[in-house]
């Protein structure tokens, strides 16, 4: 059942990730999720946190207590 509500999460960052299409080069800050997508700021980071670690997003830590983080644009892969 956790993993259902995970996958849910997921969903729902990329979407709004996806949307918010004027923030692809600078980010989103971690707190504007809050607003969009339920779980809370700290479980929403946990799962940011969790898909940089799988390569889908990519954090931005310059900003003092403000990361920002970018969607990775998905690689079409090459055949032989």
């Amino acid at each position: 059942m956790p993993e259902e509500s995970t996958k849910g999460l997921r969903e729902q960052i990329i979407q709004y990730m996806t949307e918010k299409k004027d923030y692809r080069t600078t980010g989103i800050p971690t707190w504007w999720f809050k607003f969009s997508v339920p779980g809370g700021t700290p479980k929403i980071r946990r799962e940011l946190e969790k898909m940089e670690r799988e390569g889908l997003v990519e954090s931005d830590h310059r900003q003092s207590n403000n990361t920002l983080w970018k969607l990775m644009e998905p690689v079409d892969e090459v055949a032989p």
